[in-house]
């Protein structure tokens, strides 16, 4: 038998695989068009990027997500974003003051 779920529940776990869907998404733009340079990330750093994003998606608008060029990004422009990712981690997330930079370099490209 299914545990009772509620309502709010199961819109926040959607809400998080959207988000995640998202940006996935996104970072696979970034891979492509960062070709082999996209290499020279640390798999830890791949991690936090992804985190990082997250945590700006959900202080983005979706139609201003939506029309973000992530595959035309620049290596230094990933570089800029992890600069801002200090102490990020699994459960540690970054600043409201970082993540308000993400945002202006996501929403400047």
């Amino acid at each position: 038998m299914m545990p009772d779920v509620t309502q709010a529940e199961i819109g926040r776990r959607m809400y998080h695989v959207h988000r995640e869907k998202r940006v996935e998404h996104a970072v696979k733009l970034m891979q492509q068009g960062l070709g082999p340079a996209w290499r020279s990330l640390k798999v830890e750093e791949i991690g936090i990027l992804r985190h990082v994003l997250q945590c700006t998606w959900n202080k983005i608008d979706q139609k201003q997500w939506d029309s973000i060029p992530f595959g035309k990004m620049q290596w230094d422009t990933v570089r800029k974003i992890l600069s801002h990712s200090e102490g990020v981690s699994p459960g540690c997330n970054p600043s409201p003051d970082a993540v308000a930079e993400i945002k202006k370099i996501l929403l400047a490209l």
